[in-house]
């Protein structure tokens, strides 16, 4: 094929085309190069001549353009447009500004960059003005020395982030990975005959060791992370390796100025170090100082990696506090039930983590439509979104896309919310439609999620189709009747109707379950091949625990330290052996994390060690209160200690029961205000409706 010769608003229109695989329509396309539709008809004319030489063609259809024709001759026309050699737009232009004053150790003249990329003087010195603003977050500073130039001074660590920051937002994910066969080896012709300036900054047999070993970790290590999230750490594994070997390295004071606030993850340092080790054997280097593995452990931490369970030593009570109030509040807000939605409540609690890993040393923003696409069809979401935020992370400012991706999170779940809550509803009345019609009245009135009613004589049951009914309800009891009903008064009474709703939110988190296990592709609950041996053991161990619960008050003691040993000491020999290494095991936690809940008077702990026998969950009223630090980083009276005491090792089984009981008690208001004020008996019933929930 020769090579392709079409304009950059052509080029753009086909990125587009070949980008969004359900369609775009002509009003997308005005808007995102900023024209007249009339121009677009124009355009979308002429380049039908275009794909007629790869053999395709254009196809209109209610949603919008696409590109009909053979895969083979699509993917030939993606590499040709991503090869095409155009004029610099001025972000590229600017882009590779930033990156010649970063890599040049010495003052360079203004007229030797406005050479290198093609324009005149005064567009090099407007283009400084631009690239200023982005240079001064990162503390870098632009020194101009007369008659000898102009000289960029940064930080290793900021030149790095910057530089593969760039270079990675001017590479599309297709066509990068596209670089290598399917041994994960760089395909050398294709590399050289690209002609994106971009990837000439990088060493291709260093780009060629990093992604082969990258993608070898992928399969265990990385099993969460998306294209553009590995794209970026093999781009900067593969110039901090060209910076290394050119003894531009990483100092210590850069290390403590972004590990201040948060220590790095022990599994992130461990897969760093083993990366680093690797890549310096086959590439050459002779010794990778420790502040270069602590960097890479941070970018590592920046992943999406797979969630901690809500239930271990390591896991943030603070964040899972933030997030659920988050979700919380944007329900309110938008009138929506986000809380319902655990999945929604793990992604974001994956996704804010990492999000706040990631901005310890935040690289540019990578462009990406499909974002802003997002934030336009979801504005009222996200505008909500962005204020929540702010009020629930005061101390933490998310970038634009980071906040997108909170708003997709949310959306999900809006999507799978709207589709589960249509619950149909069969109401079996034998004293007449006068009578249902009262009981449908009510039924709407105090339930919103029931969508759809219908009313059925008992002469007419044999007609039915009783898979299409959520619910069922009889005004008399029906001998022999096989499905399941319930039996109500025409005029639901108050505890009728507070039973239907509990059933009702049941039902409805059990729809949003199965419908996220369908757009997963997973089987149903009642479809996995676990074994009846397994259940049986979780519910002897969901048994265990509830025998074990227990709730009461304590005597005074003078402080909270010896009121937690005396506590310990208390509990049955069957859970704990040492209760004194449990009891400082506790105040250790206490110390290096907040434990108590704001607006109420709970202080949530939790020990997992070695010398306890087995789960526990018991309750403790305080006869005076302590002062403690909250969440929010404000001082609280402590008025009951709710503990929860695990062995270790613990099982799945185990962590997942545990966990269970520690998310419950954030999840709602409702739960709050139970876990704070609730007797023994109804924190019991709660408990059992828990599990039996999760059980089904």
């Amino acid at each position: 094929m020769n090579d392709l010769y079409i304009s950059n608003r052509e080029k753009i229109i086909l990125e587009h085309l070949l980008n969004q695989k359900n369609g775009v329509t002509i009003k997308y396309l005005a808007n995102r190069l900023n024209v007249s539709t009339r121009t677009i008809y124009r355009e979308i004319s002429s380049l039908e001549s275009t794909l007629a030489q790869y053999q395709l063609r254009l196809q209109k259809e209610e949603d919008g353009y696409y590109i009909k024709g053979n895969s083979k001759f699509i993917e030939e026309l993606q590499s040709e447009i991503y090869n095409a050699s155009d004029e610099l737009t001025t972000k590229k232009r600017q882009s590779l500004l930033m990156i010649n004053l970063l890599m040049e150790p010495h003052e360079i003249k203004m007229e030797s960059l406005a050479y290198d990329l093609k324009v005149s003087v005064g567009t090099i010195q407007q283009d400084l003005q631009a690239i200023e603003e982005i240079f001064k977050e990162y503390d870098i500073q632009i020194k101009r020395k007369k008659a000898r130039g102009i000289k960029a001074k940064a930080s290793e660590s900021s030149l790095r982030l910057i530089v593969s920051g760039l270079i990675a937002s001017e590479l599309n994910e297709y066509n990068f990975f596209k670089l290598f066969d399917q041994n994960n080896l760089l395909q050398k012709k294709v590399m050289n005959k690209n002609k994106n300036p971009f990837l000439k900054v990088l060493d291709p047999a260093a780009l060629e060791i990093v992604y082969k070993l990258v993608k070898q970790y992928e399969e265990f290590q990385f099993e969460e992370v998306n294209d553009t999230q590995l794209q970026s750490l093999i781009l900067f594994i593969t110039f901090s390796i060209k910076r290394i070997k050119e003894n531009q390295l990483v100092a210590l004071k850069e290390i403590n100025k972004h590990t201040e606030e948060l220590k790095v993850r022990e599994r992130s340092e461990s897969i760093s170090r083993a990366l680093l080790k690797e890549i310096s054997a086959q590439y050459g280097l002779s010794h990778i100082p420790l502040e270069e593995v602590v960097f890479l452990a941070l970018q590592i931490d920046g992943l999406n990696v797979p969630l901690r369970d809500e239930f271990s030593d390591d896991y943030d009570l603070q964040l899972s506090f933030q997030v659920r109030e988050l979700i919380r509040s944007v329900s309110e807000e938008m009138q929506v039930q986000f809380y319902q939605d655990e999945t929604l409540f793990k992604d974001l609690f994956a996704h804010i983590s990492a999000a706040i890993q990631r901005n310890k040393a935040p690289m540019p923003e990578v462009n990406n439509p499909l974002l802003e696409k997002v934030h336009n069809e979801y504005k009222d979401l996200s505008l909500t979104i962005e204020e929540k935020l702010s009020k629930e992370f005061p101390n933490f400012e998310f970038q634009f896309n980071e906040l997108l991706y909170v708003v997709i999170h949310f959306a999900s779940a809006y999507e799978r919310n709207s589709s589960a809550q249509l619950l149909n509803v069969l109401i079996i009345c034998s004293s007449g439609m006068g009578t249902a019609k009262i009981l449908e009245s009510r039924l709407r009135k105090n339930i919103p999620e029931v969508t759809n009613v219908d009313v059925s004589r008992i002469s007419q049951l044999h007609q039915l189709n009783y898979e299409k009914y959520d619910l069922i309800l009889s005004t008399i009891f029906l001998q022999g009747f096989e499905e399941e009903y319930k039996v109500v008064t025409p005029l639901l009474m108050d505890d009728e109707l507070k039973s239907i709703r509990t059933y009702v939110g049941q039902l409805l988190r059990k729809k949003v379950r199965e419908l996220r296990d369908s757009e997963k592709g997973m089987p149903k609950k009642q479809e996995d091949h676990q074994s009846f041996q397994d259940l049986y053991a979780k519910i002897v161990s969901v048994k265990r625990l509830l025998e074990l619960f227990d709730l009461k008050e304590i005597a005074y003691y003078k402080n909270l330290q010896e009121t937690l040993y005396q506590i310990c000491l208390g509990l049955p020999e069957t859970v704990l052996e040492d209760p004194r290494v449990v009891a400082q095991k506790l105040e250790k936690r206490m110390n290096t994390a907040p434990i108590g809940i704001p607006n109420t008077g709970i202080g949530l702990f939790h020990c997992i060690h070695e010398t306890i026998k087995e789960p526990s969950f018991s309750i403790v009223d305080l006869p005076q209160p302590f002062d403690i630090i909250n969440m929010e980083q404000k001082k609280m009276k402590l008025n009951r200690i709710l503990l929860l005491l695990a062995p270790d090792p613990m099982d799945a089984s185990t962590q997942d029961m545990m966990g269970t009981i520690s998310a419950s008690i954030v999840e709602s208001d409702a739960n709050l205000h139970l876990f704070n004020n609730g007797s023994k008996e109804q924190i019991e019933h709660h408990l059992n409706q828990l599990f039996l929930e999760k059980m089904n």
